[in-house]
């Protein structure tokens, strides 16, 4: 894979994931610290840093993403504004929508 698709790749990963994070945050009932489409794409951004980072450092899979969840969970707290089980939710609701996009979009691009 050259470098023009890595980048290409991690651009729409950001935008999607952005998108995935910002309807999140319209669902989950209560006001967030960063509820905006620019709120949403910071903490898409630190999302996708973290579990790089987990990747990089931590070679066994399944504790890369055990940790990066943790960490991503502190994360969501701290950027949302949100207690853990809200971080939690917010997760798993943004989970379930980048598994509806990742449906659909596919097909569109």
């Amino acid at each position: 894979m050259s470098l023009a698709e890595d980048v290409a790749g991690l651009i729409l990963g950001w935008i999607v994931s952005t998108i995935a994070i910002w309807l999140a945050l319209k669902i989950f009932p209560g006001k967030q610290k960063r509820e905006s489409l620019a709120g949403a794409a910071i903490t898409a951004l630190v999302g996708a840093f973290i579990y790089w980072f987990f990747r990089a450092v931590f070679k066994i899979p399944f504790i890369s993403g055990l940790l990066a969840l943790l960490v991503w969970l502190y994360a969501l707290r701290k950027l949302q504004g949100v207690g853990w089980l809200g971080a939690a939710a917010l997760t798993f609701l943004i989970w379930i929508i980048n598994g509806i996009l990742s449906l659909f979009l596919p097909t569109l691009l």
